[in-house]
This record gives C-alpha cells, structure tokens and sequence, in this order.
C-alpha cells in the first residue's frame, strides 16, 4: 500500500498504515495491489432533506506497477472512491485516479510523468492508507492529484530533492510549480515543500514523523498565502493549519490513532466548508480504533467531531450550526 503509492511522500512518511501486500502478475513483471472497504456511517448537521446516515462502498481500487526497477516503469490506479472529509464530502466516479511512467536516465535520477499525488501533505490518496477514515481539515486545503512532470534526485543516503511543473486547478490556476526536499535525518522522516500556484495560492508543507516509545507520532504544518490577483480588500490573505497524529499500539493488532487539528484562517476563507466561511478558526478531533486479524484485513470504527468559528453547518430544521459529529464503522480487505 503505502509502498505502492509511488510518490515520495508516501515514501516512509506515513506510520502504521501497511494495510496492504501486493500480487504479482503471472508471467509478467507487473505487481497488483488494491483494496475493497465498505461501512456504515452516520453525521450529524448535513442539512435539511439529507440523509444522517449511509451505507457505502468507500473504496473499489485495483493498483499496478512495474515490479523491477528497470529504464523505464510504470504506476497506475483506477476504481471508485469516496472522500469523507471532515469539511465535505466527494464520491468519485470509476476511472482511472493517478497513473504516470518513470524515467531513470541515470543513478539517483528519476523522472515521472502522467497524473501525479502529491508530495504534499501527510494523509495518501486512499481512505484505508490513511490512520483515520475521515479526512481532515489541514488536507482538505491541499492539492490531490493532478497532470504534471516531476524530477527527482538523490543527494545523499536517505535525502531527495524534487522539483515539478503541474496542470492543477485545485485552486483554480491554469499551471503551478512545485519544490522540495524528502527524507530521514536522526530517525525523522520529513518532508518539505513549496507549492506556488500560478497567480492564485502559495503553500509551503511540513511534515514529521518520528516512532517515540512504541508510538508513532505525525505532524503536518501548513501555512498558505494569495497571490495579488486573489486578494480582496479589508481580508486577511494568509492561513495555517496544523494536524497531530498519535498512533498508540495497546494491544495485540489493536490501534487507537487520533488526529487533533487546528486551522486559522482569520477572514481570507482559504480553509472551506463546501464552498462557504468557517470562520476564522476551527478544531477537530477524530479517534479511531483499529483491529487487523490478519496483515491485509482490518475492522475500525471512527468518531471525529469539528467546531468552526461560523455556524456553517445546518441540523435537518436548516437550522445554523457550529459543530458536527461523526461516527462509523468501517471493514477492509486489501491484495
């Protein structure tokens, strides 16, 4: 799973989400992995004439790559998803999610190119990569997926440097550009970049992982600024947002990961609830209990709960709200 992604950041940056093997091809150089995840989960304040709870299929996705590290290789993923974020929620379609080839003229050197993830951030593309079911706030500001050409290069054991050009339109730019630096240094894994946005956002992203006493523990950093053109008079124009992720072990193939998030964003509206003002600031928590009875299965259930600054929410009356609450169940099978 997280082997698989392919992009850097899901490079060692994630902790304790090797849900996943992999398949290899028969007859073939080309290794399969993927997931099938489905559950049951209830939210409260979706607004008036939506359903507070559902059924789904959160995720159908089948996964190949090429299995030796040859000139020239390949990654690909394609299924169905969906995106609970904890400040909306995106069902995507069947098609293919994220799929690029790699290019390695020469030692340390790669070239990838097609539709890339991002380096940025610490949550991965797939809900079950991820500690938590849910997204969180601090992700739901940050680019995805999109077209784009990436180089990347060794500087040392353990230490990468990328830069790459992407089509996005995450923040509504025709192209962006991206920086940075991944790796370990002193038992750290890090991850830094820059991300400018073509006359639209800028983002620098940090994030740390590090296994403390049997725990694993995450920290992701943002902070986001406008460009000229995007800036409106009498608004602030930056934000930062930051999410903790503590992954305990307390028993045998038990979990309890938790993510606490804050996010200020005073009155530029760059953090978003479907669209509209949260406010200036929000908190959230989401804890969530995890059982594995086998290396590629798990069971979880999910409580997450948000407070914003605005009452952007709605109960089933329309009635203006400024907190919402989650709970679901969650069963996976990952090849």
């Amino acid at each position: 799973m997280k082997k698989f992604l392919g992009s850097l950041a899901a490079a060692g940056l994630v902790m304790g989400t090797s849900f996943a093997g992999s398949l290899t091809v028969a007859n073939s150089n080309i290794e399969m992995s993927g997931a099938v995840t489905a559950g049951y989960f209830y939210v409260t304040n979706e607004g008036a004439g939506k359903n507070n709870d559902y059924f789904t299929v959160s995720n159908f996705s089948v996964g190949l790559k090429s299995k030796d590290k040859g000139f020239i290789g390949f990654v690909s993923y394609f299924g169905d998803n969906t995106w609970d974020g904890l400040l909306g929620r995106t069902k995507n379609k069947f098609k293919v999610k994220y799929a690029w080839l790699s290019i390695n003229p020469m030692k340390g050197l790669t070239i990838d190119a097609g539709i890339l993830t991002t380096n940025i951030g610490y949550e991965l593309y797939h809900s079950y990569q991820n500690l938590n079911y849910t997204f969180g706030m601090v992700w739901n500001a940050q680019p995805v997926t999109y077209p784009g050409a990436r180089v990347t290069y060794s500087v040392a054991e353990g230490i990468d440097v990328y830069a790459e050009y992407n089509q996005d339109t995450t923040f509504g730019q025709d192209d962006s550009f991206a920086l940075g630096s991944i790796g370990s240094v002193g038992g750290i894994d890090y991850a830094v970049s820059y991300y400018d946005g073509n006359a639209t956002r800028n983002l620098i992203d940090v994030v740390l992982s590090y296994a403390l006493a049997g725990t694993d523990v995450g920290l992701n950093l943002d902070y986001h600024w406008l460009d000229d053109a995007m800036k409106t008079a009498g608004k602030d124009d930056t934000a930062y947002g930051v999410a903790l992720f503590i992954n305990p072990a307390v028993a045998p193939n038990v979990t309890v990961p938790v993510r606490v998030e804050y996010i200020n964003q005073g009155t530029s509206d760059i953090y978003a609830y479907d669209g509209k003002s949260i406010g200036e600031s929000a908190y959230s928590v989401t804890v969530t209990p995890t059982y594995k009875p086998t290396d590629n299965t798990y069971i979880r259930c999910e409580f997450a709960y948000v407070t914003t600054d605005k009452a952007v929410f709605a109960d089933d009356k329309g009635n203006s709200k400024d907190s919402k609450t989650f709970v679901g169940f969650e069963a996976g099978f990952m090849f």
